[in-house]
């Protein structure tokens, strides 16, 4: 395939993967090869998706620890194929899945998204986790600036979302009872009129809800349990549908698969989409979606017998700045020799 049909192939895996473990095993070996994979059932045009041991980064500093997935991607434009090209053409309709994210990559979660409207009373947020608890502090406008803190425990709500129910409440180093009764009934309905951005309040409750709290496309799922793990917020799927998992054509500790269905990208379309991505090293794959170019261009690609695709790109933890050069304004990018591609045998 020329270099630029395979730059557009692998644009399909940046979109799909924003939502969101596995075998330690770094090696990788030929998987059995398979059938041609069929739509899912009552979605027509659909696109198989498998994710495991990914680190997902929306943003340099926003990470999505995908430790499993399995799911479709769904059109939301009627006869308009999966297009990633426009990331609003489809959804991430999620049947099982594991995803953990750490305080610092909810942080700045909060702050370049869900609270980045127009006239957000909550600004400055910072996310902690202490014990089985979590801390959230920041600023709030009433009037004046407000520096506050809340300390609150996760569970899941009856419809799949995550409540955070703010056990204490202090502003300025003082006790407030309630969080409806901190924010006012004023300042609660502006978070809700922007709801669309992933986070509202109910009560002394903030609910987050996953199919809006990042920008498209969409992830759709059922929330099933959310826990506090080693550091991180864990986030467990569950829709009941449990279809079978699929069968990449390269065994691997980390990658990003897709399969059957239609795919489109740039002037190219794919029928029975069979495209897999990993990485070059043992253990989770580091993948950059706004960065993937130097990913893919620093890697190589391989044809397989069933006339699939798979892309070796290099993890993007070769392309992160030096210590060195975190304190430069501009650290330019690492130079990397391309892997070579295994011989022929």
């Amino acid at each position: 395939m020329p270099g630029k049909q395979l730059a557009l192939a692998i644009l399909t895996i940046c979109a799909a993967s924003l939502c969101l473990s596995g075998s330690q095993d770094g090696s990788k070996k030929p998987a059995v090869q398979k059938a041609s994979a069929p739509a899912a059932a009552g979605h027509p045009g659909a696109v198989g998706i498998q994710m495991k041991n990914v680190d997902f980064r929306l943003a340099q500093d926003i990470v999505l620890e995908v430790r499993s997935l399995r799911g479709e991607l769904i059109r939301t434009k009627g006869e308009e194929p999966v297009t990633f090209d426009d990331t609003e053409s489809f959804k991430v309709d999620i049947d099982t899945a594991q995803v953990a994210i750490s305080p610092a990559s909810m942080t700045a979660l909060m702050n370049s998204y869900v609270l980045a409207y127009e006239g957000a009373p909550i600004k400055n947020v910072s996310m902690t986790i202490e014990g089985n608890k979590i801390k959230q502090k920041g600023t709030v406008h009433k009037g004046v600036d407000l520096k506050f803190e809340i300390e609150g425990s996760l569970s899941v709500t009856s419809d799949g979302n995550i409540r955070m129910h703010a056990d204490k409440i202090k502003s300025e180093h003082l006790p407030v009872k309630g969080l409806l009764h901190f924010l006012g009934e004023d300042l609660s309905k502006l978070v809700n009129q922007n709801a669309g951005r992933g986070m509202k309040v109910e009560g002394d409750d903030i609910i987050l809800m996953p199919p809006t709290l990042t920008p498209p496309p969409h992830m759709e799922g059922r929330i099933t349990r959310v826990a506090i793990e080693n550091g991180k917020i864990v986030q467990y799927f569950d829709s009941g549908r449990h279809s079978p998992p699929l069968k990449p054509p390269l065994a691997a500790s980390g990658y990003i698969y897709h399969r059957g269905g239609v795919l489109r990208f740039g002037k190219l379309t794919m029928t029975d989409a069979d495209l897999e991505i990993v990485g070059d090293r043992p253990g989770n794959f580091d993948f950059f979606q706004k960065e993937y170019l130097k990913q893919l261009v620093a890697g190589y690609s391989k044809s397989t017998a069933d006339k699939g695709l798979i892309s070796h790109m290099l993890d993007y933890s070769h392309f992160r700045p030096r210590a060195s050069q975190a304190s430069r304004s501009a650290a330019p990018d690492r130079d990397v020799t391309p892997p070579r591609a295994p011989a022929v045998q």
